[in-house]
């Protein structure tokens, strides 16, 4: 597999269209995968995706290591949809906000149960949800993504946790 990276990535940065086409069809399911976490709706994360491919082909010659790829354009989508929420969204007041830990879940949903709980959060909420608990990345590099504050990414996660709880309760209840 990562033999077939590097010379997918040799012959997509001489141009060639055969195998940039490839690399899409290699990639795509996994960002469109990507940005549907981050969007509430397919149209939006369709055309997140057709930007982040924008930036896949236009900074094909950053990739040092054509061996990680996959991980490279994953990073690509994430941040194209952070970027997104960054322009779209406005900052939480933060006054009188408390912060109380929440338990998970103890019922097992279906994937599409848990996508369809997360598309209907607020965009930072599940930008928060997403790249605390699904990408693994710290509360402190999550403020940094968004340009906010620890605080507001815990207040953004709890909030996100409530409301997951809430949508997953009512699944069950239907």
């Amino acid at each position: 597999m990562e033999e077939k990276y590097t010379q997918l990535v040799k012959d997509c940065r001489k141009r060639d269209r055969d195998a940039m086409r490839r690399l899409y069809e290699t990639t795509a399911p996994m960002a469109m995968g990507v940005c549907m976490r981050y969007c509430r709706n397919r149209e939006t994360a369709q055309d997140l995706m057709q930007e982040g491919y924008i930036k896949v082909f236009e900074h094909l010659g950053r990739l040092r290591e054509p061996e990680k790829l996959m991980a490279w354009v994953h990073r690509l989508m994430v941040n194209e949809c952070l970027n997104y929420i960054r322009k779209h969204q406005e900052m939480l007041p933060l006054d009188t906000v408390k912060v109380e830990p929440v338990a998970p879940p103890a019922d097992p949903f279906t994937t599409e149960e848990v996508v369809r709980a997360l598309q209907a959060l607020p965009e930072r909420q599940r930008a928060v949800f997403n790249l605390l608990e699904v990408e693994g990345v710290t509360p402190e590099n999550v403020a940094q993504k968004l340009k906010t504050s620890e605080k507001n990414v815990r207040v953004l996660f709890t909030r996100a946790c409530k409301q997951l709880q809430e949508i997953l309760k009512n699944e069950i209840e239907r």
